[in-house]
């Protein structure tokens, strides 16, 4: 990859920069060639370590040692009151999700050189939960709860800042930029689109999705820290916000609001007792693989060359904050399923961004049909371990119900005999999408259907989102020709 840099950035070490990248300098400027020649030193950016699970002979909570070198971490002095009430309050009130809470808090705020202690209280914490039966008799309710303690390099923010610093430079000239950094040492130069960029700190976003993916149900869940996401899976699915009692008030507002569906939410379908007892534990280890693979190619600066062999930060920006923004609307929609509004409302910018940059589709319509669907699904089953395969596709599969649904709830045949139900659900679908752009140009196609919408529809993105961690190939080819 050919750079072109400014002979001032990094304190007049432009080397020194490329170094600090992880980028390997193959040729410096000459006379005859004035720029930088730099190709990508070999990297992870996601490592996975299992702590405790059902497949370890033992656990091994010793190999989760504070970050090194250590990152800013733990709570600030002046919050330690509003802490400790809060920890009060979550002791007060021992139901199952206080005792979560109580965990996440916990790892959130401690300084990082007793984080490996709590993750293993946390883990303790989970082991003593009981069960209690009608007759008295208890067991402990999460025997096959696993632990992962998950890392994110730095250097994926590093990456992250590159083309902040290129688009910053389209403004202003280094000497300007300078200046201005001497007059207001506290202001950061380089932060375009920075705070959209946040998850290549935490990293959490990442999980999310997964974790999410048989909502409303929940399998288990993460605490983020700089650099880290410490995992907890249960073994097992549990209600999330199924049914039963809410501990948050703001869902007596549901009431006033009432969205019909056709069918509602599959949370049944998959059964506990079918999957391997380590498939919980091995579906976040295998997640893991696939977005450092992922996040490799996205966040890389050698990923994005126009057709002279130059870097593209516009494109390289461009596709961080793609990915950024289909996993924060993804992990959303899993989050609200008491609000079916939200969720579809969350659906089609989901879809659009898969359509406008991760497929190039014309319009949202097509990824919607049924046959689309299930040809995505067929490749993406040859990618997933079969004893993961339950879970990790479980959504896809209700999505897959879900579409083909939509189907029957065209109630008169349409004005066109050579349509078909395909055509007429691309149709449909970009109308859909339309309406909640506030254009309906083509809305004839909706006079032909109910309008009532499964649950589960909501779920398409993620076979999509599989699509994506599980072809890298095909991920690679596609931002390349975005760049010629």
């Amino acid at each position: 990859m050919k750079i072109d840099l400014p002979s001032q950035l990094y304190g007049g070490d432009p080397a020194g920069l490329m170094e600090h990248l992880g980028l390997r300098v193959d040729r410096r400027p000459s006379e005859s060639a004035p720029v930088w020649e730099v190709s990508a030193k070999p990297a992870d950016l996601v490592k996975a370590s299992t702590l405790r699970g059902p497949a370890l002979s033992r656990s091994r909570f010793d190999v989760s040692s504070t970050p090194t070198p250590g990152v800013p971490g733990g709570m600030p002095t002046n919050l330690s009151d509003r802490f400790n009430q809060l920890a009060q309050e979550l002791d007060a009130n021992p139901t199952l999700p206080s005792r979560l809470d109580r965990i996440i808090q916990m790892l959130v705020v401690v300084p990082d050189d007793q984080v490996p202690a709590t993750i293993k209280w946390g883990s303790d914490m989970l082991a003593s939960l009981q069960l209690t039966h009608d007759d008295g008799s208890t067991e402990p309710l999460f025997p096959r709860h696993s632990v992962h303690d998950i890392r994110i390099a730095d250097i994926a923010y590093r990456w992250s800042k590159l083309p902040q610093v290129f688009l910053r430079l389209k403004h202003n000239t280094v000497d300007e930029i300078i200046e201005s950094s001497k007059a207001d040492p506290d202001k950061i130069a380089f932060q375009s689109s920075g705070a959209l960029l946040e998850g290549t700190i935490f990293g959490g976003l990442y999980f999310a999705p997964l974790l999410g993916n048989l909502s409303p149900t929940m399998w288990g869940f993460g605490a983020p820290r700089l650099g880290q996401i410490i995992v907890y899976t249960f073994g097992r699915q549990i209600g999330g916000r199924r049914s039963g009692a809410s501990r948050d008030p703001l869902d007596s507002l549901q009431e006033l609001t009432y969205y019909n569906t056709s069918q509602g939410f599959d949370a049944d379908s998959l059964d506990d007792t079918t999957l391997h007892k380590a498939a919980y534990s091995e579906a976040i280890d295998w997640w893991a693989g696939r977005v450092n693979s992922t996040m490799l190619d996205i966040f890389s600066p050698t990923t994005y060359v126009d057709g002279n062999g130059f870097y593209a930060p516009e494109a390289h920006q461009r596709w961080m904050l793609n990915l950024e923004q289909l996993l924060s609307r993804i992990s959303a929609i899993a989050r609200h399923p008491r609000d079916r509004t939200a969720q579809l409302m969350l659906m089609f910018p989901a879809m659009d961004i898969l359509g406008d940059s991760f497929t190039g589709s014309n319009g949202i319509g097509q990824l919607m049909t049924p046959n689309r669907i299930q040809k995505r699904i067929t490749a993406i089953e040859q990618r997933v371990p079969a004893r993961i395969r339950p879970l990790i596709m479980a959504a896809a599969y209700r999505a897959l119900t879900a579409a083909t649904q939509v189907a029957d709830e065209f109630f008169i045949p349409g004005p066109n005999p050579d349509a078909t139900t395909e055509s007429r659900l691309q149709q449909l679908w970009n109308a859909r999408r339309n309406t909640t752009h506030g254009f309906n140009n083509n809305a004839e196609i909706l006079a032909e259907h109910s309008g009532r919408l499964p649950a589960d529809i909501v779920l398409v993105p993620m076979v999509y989102l599989l699509d994506i961690l599980t072809d890298r190939q095909r991920l690679l080819e596609r931002i390349r020709r975005t760049c010629q």
